[in-house]
């Protein structure tokens, strides 16, 4: 009797991410290499991503992350690596005034092709988080950047600037893969089988060498180009954020719901409701 496949999507291709890890004081890297590999993979990218952005946007971190803002009509709002444009979009629509920030010249030029297609009255900038010198003091209710921190090799930077161009009183939130268990040098599924792919037969997860503040070198497919993220203890972010007047207001470890995890198993289930690969913290300007 052939089995159900209850719960299975109908993609073929399986995500298998490889990295290279780098300590930290042996990385040589500056914007101009982040925004070039950034431009290589856009458009591909871009490619897996619905108007809602891409499955782990849509179905995990974006759902908590409107619960945490709330209302944003009549708020000006900066997307701060706002990617291609999709969560611009996504706010404008909820009558948000949305500006856009990214390093990436080709996803500018996507977000911008988007903008012309269906007018929102979105401005975007071709920049860095880490110098928002386009925007005077105070200009924003609300800083929004999503799963950008980790790929900056400067957070205090990019918190100061961000502190800046906030009001006071104004609010940052932000998402990065969780520093704890999906951002270590040493990590993944423990197997029985060892060369086992079923999700069943994943044990427990690995971490280890989590204190290691590293360049992550990766492809989220084989055969994509490589790209950077950056991984430092959570710890780093809570205590740049105190450090630059910020207080952290919400903090949380989103999970799909019980739905999600049926419709989308490949991706979530056995997987999502054991261990968080996201974080989301928010922070007011003091």
């Amino acid at each position: 009797m052939q089995k159900q496949r209850e719960g299975l999507d109908h993609e073929t291709k399986i995500q298998r991410t490889e990295s290279i890890f780098v300590p930290l004081m042996d990385a040589d890297i500056n914007d101009k290499q982040i925004s070039k590999a950034w431009d290589t993979v856009a458009d591909q990218w871009s490619v897996r991503y619905t108007e809602y952005g891409d499955v782990n946007r849509q179905y995990v971190i974006d759902p908590a992350i409107f619960r945490i803002i709330g209302s944003v009509k009549g708020l000006s709002i900066l997307d701060a690596g706002c990617g291609n444009g999709y969560l611009c979009r996504l706010l404008a629509k909820k009558g948000a005034k949305m500006f856009g920030v990214e390093l990436s010249k080709r996803f500018v030029e996507i977000a911008e092709q988007k903008e012309r297609e269906v007018p929102l009255g979105i401005t975007y900038y071709s920049g860095t988080v880490c110098n928002l010198a386009m925007f005077e003091d105070e200009t924003f209710d609300m800083v929004i950047s999503n799963l950008v921190l980790m790929d900056l090799p400067d957070l205090d930077k990019a918190i100061k600037e961000v502190h800046r161009v906030l009001k006071k009183n104004g609010r940052l939130i932000f998402s990065i893969t969780h520093p704890c268990f999906s951002s270590p040098p040493v990590r993944g599924w423990v197997r029985k089988p060892e060369d086992s792919n079923r999700k069943e037969d994943w044990i427990y997860w690995k971490i280890d060498r989590y204190f290691d503040r590293s360049m992550e070198i990766w492809r989220f497919y084989p055969d994509w180009p490589s790209v950077y993220s950056f991984h430092r203890p959570l710890s780093d972010y809570v205590k740049t954020l105190i450090g630059n007047d910020f207080v952290i207001v919400k903090f949380e470890e989103p999970i799909p719901s019980q739905k999600t995890m049926k419709e989308h198993y490949r991706e979530f289930g056995n997987e999502c409701d054991r261990i968080p690969w996201f974080l989301i913290i928010g922070a007011r300007k003091t």
